[in-house]
C-alpha cells in the first residue's frame, strides 16, 4: 500500500478484497441487482470500487436491461448557434455494442428529443446485428417516438396543435434494426404517427421472423388515420395485443378469432384522434370462435376523453387513466347496457383534476349504484370521485360479487341524501339511514357484506394503486386490506354500531356500545350513558344466536333467562343470562356475521335505547 507525499493521494492497488471491508465481499447476485438499478452512464465509475465490483460490471445480467436515451454514450460538441450539443459518441458506441450486444435481452427506447442519436444509434445496432444473428436473444423491444406538439398562434387566433411523426430515414432504420430479433418475444411500438402508405410496410419482415416467437404486441398510434394493421392477425402465439381503435376493423378482428389470443386491449391516449366501431355482427361471431377471449377498454393520458365503445364486445374491464375523465351518466349506463354479463373491473386511476359537486343530482351515485345492479359480475371498482356513506353501502350491497372496492376517503361525505326507492323496506331504509351517519358504522358494514377487512386509502395510497398490464387478473401495490388503519376519518359527534345488512329496528334512537365481561361490568357502562332526557326502556331485546366458546365449559341455553340492570334515571338493557364461569366465550349479535371484539369478553352490540 502506498501512502500520499507531497500532494498524492492514496493509492490502493495490491491491497486485497478482504482488506477493503465487507461491501467487496457482496455476492454476486446482489451485485447484480444493484449494477441493474443504476444508470448506464454511472455504472463505469461504480466498477472502480474494487476488483470484485469490476468483475461484476461484465457480468451478462448487468446488461440485460439497456435503456437509451439523449445522454447515453454521448459527448458534448460547442455550437455557435445553439450552444454545447450532446452528439453521439460513434467510437464508445460501437465499442460498448460489440461488448455486451449479445447480453442485452430488453432494448428500450422512451421518446427522445435528438433523432439524431436515435437514428445514429439504431444503424449502429443494426449493423451488428446483421453480423451472425447477434441480437437473436433479444426478447423485449420497446420504442417510442417523441411527437413534438408546435403551437401556431398566427392571425392571433387560438394556438393549434400539430403532431409530427416519424417516417424516412428514421422508419427505414427501425424497420432494419426490427429485422435482427429473431427471437423477439414482446415488441411495443408507440406514437409513430405513420402515413398510410408507410404503415403499410411496418410490420412486413417482424411478420416474417418473428411469426411463431411473438407473445405481446402493442401497436398504439402507429399512424395518423384510421389504418388496420392486419399483421396483427398473423403472429399464431400471440396471447396479448395493445392496439388503438384506429387499427382495428372487421377484418382484424376475425383473424384474431383464430389465433391463441387471450387479451385484447383497445387504448386511446392524447394522440388518437379517432376509431372505428367493429360491427356487433362481428363480435358475436368472435364471441363463438374464441370464447376465453377478453377485451379491455381504457383511456390514457391528459385528455378528457370517452371510450370508443364497441356493441357486443366481451368487455371485462373498463379503465380511465386519466386525470380528467368523470363518471357520467352515459358511460356507466352504456357499460351496463353493453356489458353486463361480461364486465369484471371499472376504474377510474389518479387522483382527479375536476370540480366535484356536492348535490345529489350532480354526483355520480346513481351512475355507479346502478353499474352494480346491472353487472352481477363485477369484481374490481375503483371510485375518486365525491360519493356519500350511503351510496358506499348501496354499492356493497348490491355488488355482492366485489373482491376488490376501492374509494377515496376524503371524497366520502357523511350523509344519506337518497330519496325513498319503492323498492325498499322500512327496515332496509331505516338501517341505509342509521348506517350512513358514522363512517366507523359503514366501514363495519362494508367489511361485513364483502367478507374481508376493508377500509377507504388515503390520497397517497390512491395514486400508488395499478392495475395489471396482462389483464389476467388485478393486482394492487397498496392492498385496501393491509391500509386500514392508516385513513382516519374525521372524529364524529355520535358512533354508531349498526353491523347488519338483514332486517333492523325501526327506531331511530341513538345506539351505544358496550364491551364488557360480566353484567356487572355492563352495569357499570350504564353508568356511562347521558343523564340528560334519559327516559324509556330498551325498544327491543339483544338476542345473542352465534355461540363462540373457548374450554371454558359447554355454551349456555339461548333460552337460559335474561338480567336486567337499571339505570337511576330509568333506563335499563335486557339481555341473555351468561354464567360467569364461562368469561372465555364470545357472543355477537343475531344481526351480525361476526364478532366485532377481537378479545373473548361479553360483547353487547345491539342496545337499542331511546333518548327523549
Amino acid at each position: 500500500m502506498e501512502y500520499a507525499v507531497e500532494g498524492e493521494y492514496l493509492r490502493d492497488r495490491e491491497a486485497p478484497d478482504s482488506e477493503q471491508g465487507p461491501w467487496a465481499a457482496l455476492p454476486d447476485v446482489l451485485l447484480e441487482t444493484v449494477y441493474s438499478m443504476v444508470p448506464i452512464a454511472d455504472r463505469y465509475a461504480m466498477s472502480q470500487v474494487c476488483r470484485n465490483w469490476y468483475r461484476v460490471f461484465y457480468s451478462p445480467r448487468v446488461w440485460s436491461v439497456f435503456v437509451l436515451d439523449d445522454r447515453t454514450m454521448t459527448r458534448r460538441k460547442f455550437n455557435y448557434y445553439m450552444g454545447y450539443q450532446h452528439l453521439l459518441d460513434h467510437y464508445r458506441t460501437q465499442i460498448c455494442v460489440h461488448k455486451i450486444g449479445r447480453h442485452i435481452r430488453h432494448l428500450l427506447i422512451p421518446a427522445m428529443s435528438n433523432f439524431f442519436n436515435l437514428y445514429e444509434f439504431m444503424v449502429i445496432m443494426a449493423y451488428f446485428g446483421e453480423r451472425n444473428n447477434a441480437l437473436g436473444h433479444l426478447r423485449r423491444f420497446e420504442f417510442t417516438f417523441g411527437c413534438h406538439l408546435l403551437g401556431n398562434n398566427s392571425d392571433g387566433q387560438r394556438p393549434q396543435d400539430s403532431v409530427f411523426g416519424t417516417g424516412g430515414k428514421l422508419l427505414e432504420s427501425l424497420k432494419r434494426l426490427m429485422c435482427c430479433f429473431t427471437g423477439l418475444r414482446h415488441l411495443a411500438l408507440t406514437d409513430l404517427l405513420l402515413e398510410p402508405h408507410e404503415a403499410k410496410f411496418l410490420l412486413d419482415d417482424v411478420a416474417e421472423t418473428c411469426m411463431t416467437t411473438l407473445r405481446t404486441l402493442r401497436l398504439v398510434n402507429c399512424s395518423k388515420e384510421p389504418y388496420p394493421f392486419l399483421h396483427a392477425g398473423v403472429f399464431l402465439n400471440l396471447t396479448a395485443l395493445y392496439i388503438s381503435p384506429q387499427h382495428l376493423d372487421d377484418d382484424l378482428v376475425t383473424l384474431l378469432s383464430y389465433t391463441s389470443l387471450r387479451d385484447l386491449h383497445l387504448i386511446q391516449t392524447t394522440y388518437t384522434e379517432m376509431g372505428l366501431r367493429v360491427a356487433p355482427r362481428v363480435w358475436r361471431e368472435c364471441r363463438r370462435a374464441a370464447p376465453r377471449l377478453r377485451v379491455h377498454l381504457s383511456v390514457e393520458g391528459t385528455v378528457a376523453k370517452e371510450i370508443i365503445w364497441q356493441d357486443c364486445a366481451p368487455v371485462h374491464s373498463i379503465i380511465y387513466k386519466t386525470a380528467y375523465n368523470q363518471v357520467g351518466p352515459e358511460s356507466a349506463l352504456t357499460a351496463a347496457t353493453y356489458y353486463a354479463e361480461d364486465l369484471r373491473t371499472y376504474a377510474f386511476l389518479g387522483l382527479p383534476r375536476f370540480h366535484m359537486a356536492k348535490r345529489f343530482v350532480d354526483r355520480p351515485d346513481s351512475a355507479l349504484v346502478l353499474l352494480c345492479r346491472s353487472c352481477r359480475r363485477l369484481e374490481t371498482l375503483v371510485i375518486r370521485e365525491r360519493i356519500s356513506t350511503a351510496t358506499v353501502l348501496l354499492l356493497a350491497y348490491h355488488g355482492r360479487s366485489l373482491r376488490r372496492f376501492v374509494v377515496r376517503g376524503n371524497a366520502v361525505i357523511k350523509k344519506c341524501d337518497w330519496p325513498r326507492n319503492p323498492e325498499w323496506s322500512d327496515e332496509f331504509y331505516a338501517w341505509l339511514r342509521h348506517t350512513a351517519q358514522s363512517y366507523d358504522a359503514v366501514c363495519q358494514e362494508v367489511s361485513q357484506i364483502l367478507g374481508f377487512a376493508w377500509a377507504p386509502l388515503t390520497d397517497k395510497q390512491f395514486k400508488t394503486i395499478v392495475l395489471h398490464e396482462s389483464g389476467s387478473r388485478d393486482f394492487f401495490p397498496v392492498s385496501p386490506q393491509s391500509s386500514m388503519g392508516d385513513f382516519r376519518f374525521p372524529a364524529a359527534e355520535h358512533r354508531l354500531s349498526f353491523s347488519s345488512s338483514g332486517n333492523v329496528y325501526r327506531s331511530m334512537a341513538k345506539r351505544f356500545e358496550f364491551s364488557c365481561r360480566s353484567p356487572k361490568d355492563a352495569l357499570s357502562m350504564s353508568e356511562q350513558l347521558p343523564s340528560e332526557h334519559c327516559s324509556g326502556a330498551l325498544e327491543a331485546p339483544c338476542f345473542f344466536s352465534q355461540f363462540r366458546h373457548g374450554d371454558a365449559g359447554p355454551p349456555p341455553h339461548r333460552d337460559s333467562g335474561r338480567f336486567s340492570f337499571g339505570h337511576e334515571r330509568g333506563t335499563r338493557c335486557v339481555g341473555v343470562h351468561v354464567p360467569l364461569t364461562q368469561s372465555s366465550a364470545t357472543f355477537s349479535s343475531s344481526l351480525d356475521a361476526f364478532s366485532l371484539t377481537p378479545r373473548p369478553v361479553f360483547t353487547f352490540t345491539s342496545m337499542i335505547l331511546t333518548l327523549s
